[in-house]
């Protein structure tokens, strides 16, 4: 049975429950995304705990059982921890964003001194660094498990692989438009997502669609970051020809298989658009 929505919330709930456990490694004092922090830190370690809590399908199992429900189940149990890790991972960085924007207001309403300021901006900046390097060890932990099964995927569902290309080279197809206004670019493909730069008017740019009526654009100086497809009309046409190939395909492994592939794929993405990010968003204009 497919886990739901209900499912993928009880995962963050627990997830969000050990925060009040403490955890090796005692968190910063002056942490001030503490729930967020545990809570992300609880979700990434089904993916880099011991051997002893591997998934279902890396277990041992009598000879006689099919590989294909334990692959299955798996699979959807896998593709419900990434979603819930990313909602973890969003919110986190979320808390550091509105961090940093309270700080900034600290000094320019001078409730503290500049030099204060920029001691908590970074001080703020290598938490995020440390927040990056958990993403990108659960990433690393995810990639190589994803490695291990692509074997007995395809041995189960033939054309696996074939079919995922097919949809990561469709999700990864870019069109050159140009801004007709001032667009506003965020962290995440969310209204509500921390905004992160900026593409003026007559700017030109790239755009590859995301989810949730978004895509993902970029700048000719390197500025990358989500905006609404309405903002660049050619963004629309782009969007309808890349609608197809992700989880195409026969059978209910292939689809979970293409599912996981997409929800890496975006956490990935997550993890880049952070670490450009924070180069410059957690430091004090001079």
């Amino acid at each position: 049975m497919r886990p739901g929505t209900g499912t993928i919330a009880l995962l963050a709930l627990l997830a969000a429950a050990a925060a009040c456990a403490p955890r090796p490694g005692a968190l910063d004092p002056q942490e001030g995304c503490r729930a967020q922090l545990s809570s992300f830190m609880s979700s990434g370690d089904g993916f880099v705990a011991p051997a002893q809590r591997r998934p279902r399908w890396m277990q041992p199992r009598p000879a006689a059982q099919p590989v294909r429900p334990v692959l299955q189940t798996s699979l959807d149990e896998e593709n419900a921890q990434i979603e819930a890790l990313q909602i973890a991972f969003d919110s986190l960085l979320y808390c550091r964003w509105i961090e940093a924007r309270t700080i900034r207001a600290d000094i320019a309403a001078r409730r503290v001194t500049r030099e204060e300021g920029r001691a908590r901006l970074q001080r703020l900046k290598a938490r995020v660094n440390r927040d990056l390097a958990r993403a990108r060890e659960v990433l690393a932990a995810m990639e190589a498990r994803a490695n291990e099964r692509e074997g007995e995927i395809e041995a189960v569902a033939p054309g696996t692989r074939q079919v995922a290309q097919r949809a990561q080279a469709e999700r990864g197809r870019v069109t050159r438009v140009v801004a007709a206004a001032t667009v506003p670019l965020r962290l995440r493909p969310e209204s509500g997502a921390p905004e992160i730069g900026r593409v003026a008017a007559g700017d030109p740019v790239t755009v590859r669609p995301a989810q949730s009526g978004f895509a993902l654009v970029e700048g000719r100086d390197g500025t990358r970051g989500y905006a609404p497809l309405g903002a660049f009309q050619a963004a629309e046409r782009a969007a309808a020809g890349g609608a197809g190939g992700a989880g195409a395909g026969d059978g209910e492994v292939r689809r979970l298989a293409a599912t996981n592939i997409a929800r890496r794929d975006n956490f990935a993405e997550s993890i880049t658009l952070a670490t450009q990010a924070a180069e410059s968003g957690f430091e004090l204009a001079s």
